[in-house]
């Protein structure tokens, strides 16, 4: 434990923090109170100001699920786990299902108040702490953690740093669910939107969990699927997408780290996603509704049974941080 047991600072209903570039079209809207979920940023592009993310009307007032729009944050795993079930140095831990079919899903944060601990105009930082902001959830994880965001705004991009410092021994993961608008400019034909992502591996699946070893995409659907032309541009219309993908290429101008885009092709307009290599896969998801698509970035391919090394867990010990930055920007 690090220090007194604090009580939160927000709570259920608390209005947006909203984030503004002075001289600038620019702002954000995030959410302390629902899992520090960033739920609209506009963003300065070439065609004008425009909202790079989706959200259901309703989203920010508490409406539908904490994972159905904007950036949820998801920790100490994202996606699916195996089973409710966990075991780590020699204990069981049991997590609550989520997912429709009895797994867990996403993660202890994304649905919980988080505590602002500093803010400007143009920057917000919040704070999660497992055994303050959710401690009936304390015994569901091997150990007590807190994980720090840092949202900040600038004119045509928002940043985010993602700090986790857990307080004992324990599997660590973080992961994104970031909705992106479908069309990408208002207007314009969602079917024709492609999505560029430099990915060299798709993973199989059964029941939405990994199945053997992850194989080369140009075989992604078998013989009579949809075709992907990653790590080229894909258009989306057609595509029904909930699939995890690895073998990730890094971008020299990201530092060595992902970039992904989604494009309109008749306008040249896009948004650009950039993550740290510490974000090893990436599922894509196209909601039913298909008004966006989600580039969901991860520390570690989803749906494991177990904490395997070969698939980005990490075991830190208390003390030890996994950080990892993303950004989305109007291009």
């Amino acid at each position: 434990m690090s220090g007194p047991v604090e009580p939160p600072a927000v709570s259920p209903g608390v209005p947006p923090v909203v984030l503004r570039v002075p001289g600038s079209g620019a702002r954000a809207a995030i959410l302390p109170a629902r899992g520090c979920t960033c739920v609209s940023a506009v963003l300065e592009g070439p065609l004008g100001p425009r909202d790079v993310l989706w959200a259901p009307e309703g989203f920010a007032e508490g409406a539908g699920r904490p994972s159905a729009g904007g950036i949820p944050i998801l920790c100490p795993f994202p996606g699916r786990l195996a089973s409710t079930t966990v075991s780590f140095g020699g204990r069981d831990f049991t997590l609550a299902a989520g997912d429709g079919q009895g797994r867990p899903i996403h993660g202890l944060v994304h649905d919980r108040p988080w505590r602002v601990v500093q803010r400007s105009e143009d920057r917000l930082v919040a704070r999660f702490r497992l055994a303050v902001d959710a401690p009936a959830a304390l015994d569901t994880w091997p150990a007590d953690f807190e994980l720090t965001a840092a949202w900040t705004l600038s004119r045509a991009r928002l940043d985010l740093e993602l700090d986790l410092l857990p307080l004992g021994a324990m599997p660590a993961a973080l992961g994104l669910h970031p909705y992106h608008p479908l069309p990408v400019v208002p207007g314009a034909d969602p079917a024709a939107c492609e999505l560029e992502l430099p990915a060299t591996l798709w993973q199989p699946q059964e029941r939405l969990l990994p199945v053997g070893e992850p194989r080369p995409v140009a075989g992604f659907g078998g013989s009579t699927g949809p075709r992907l032309a990653f790590p080229g541009r894909t258009r989306l219309g057609g595509m029904t997408l909930d699939d995890p993908f690895t073998g990730l290429i890094g971008d020299a101008s990201a530092e060595g780290g992902v970039v992904a885009r989604l494009v309109d092709p008749a306008s040249g307009a896009g948004i650009e996603a950039r993550w740290d290599a510490v974000f090893a896969a990436c599922v894509l998801f196209t909601p039913p509704h298909r008004r966006a698509v989600c580039i969901e970035p991860c520390t570690v391919l989803p749906g494991q049974a177990g904490f395997p090394e070969q698939s980005g867990w990490k075991v830190l010990g208390a003390g030890e941080h996994l950080r990892a930055r993303y950004s989305v920007s109007a291009v």
